[in-house]
């Protein structure tokens, strides 16, 4: 089990903080809370609780942890894009990597994350930029994938949406 757990911590923990740190646009928090997240879910699995698919539940352990964290500190749904530019480490970390890659700007793409609903938000984060299944989402966010999908959709239009004609 602890191989596994090990194992699961060399594949998922990058995964998880970038997804964390881009939901808070905070890095530092989002190490914080990739770190609990690894920890309540090594608290859960030794009891000898099964897990069946450790990605979606390590997803769905920091979801609830940000969750949490988000009322605990009753930060405000609609942030100020000013001050989060002015916190420490805003952008996700760019995977270093020695492959040619395409960089943009992700200032104006946060702008328009930042701008939608929640649900919304949450579910094109999970699949264009976490690269999750909508069958992964579905067990994620304990809904069904049908409701997934009815989000996903909805969340492209209203991208689409907010995106500047010119």
């Amino acid at each position: 089990m602890e191989q596994v757990f090990l194992q699961a911590y060399d594949d998922y923990a990058d995964a998880i903080f970038r997804h964390l740190a881009l939901r808070l646009g905070d890095r530092e928090q989002g190490r914080d809370l990739m770190q609990e997240t690894f920890l309540k879910a090594w608290e859960y699995v030794s009891k000898g609780k099964k897990v069946d698919n450790i990605r979606a539940f390590l997803y769905r352990v920091a979801n609830n942890l940000l969750i949490d964290l988000c009322r605990r500190k009753k930060i405000r749904k609609e942030e100020s894009l000013e001050d989060l530019h002015e916190q420490k480490g805003f952008d996700p970390p760019a995977e270093e990597d020695n492959s040619a890659e395409v960089r943009i700007d992700s200032e104006p793409i946060m702008k328009l994350l930042h701008a939608m609903e929640e649900p919304l938000r949450t579910v094109i984060v999970l699949r264009y930029i976490d690269g999750l299944p909508p069958s992964e989402i579905a067990e994620i966010l304990k809904v069904s994938p049908n409701v997934v999908s009815v989000r996903i959709h909805r969340g492209m239009e209203k991208l689409r949406s907010l995106i500047p004609t010119s």
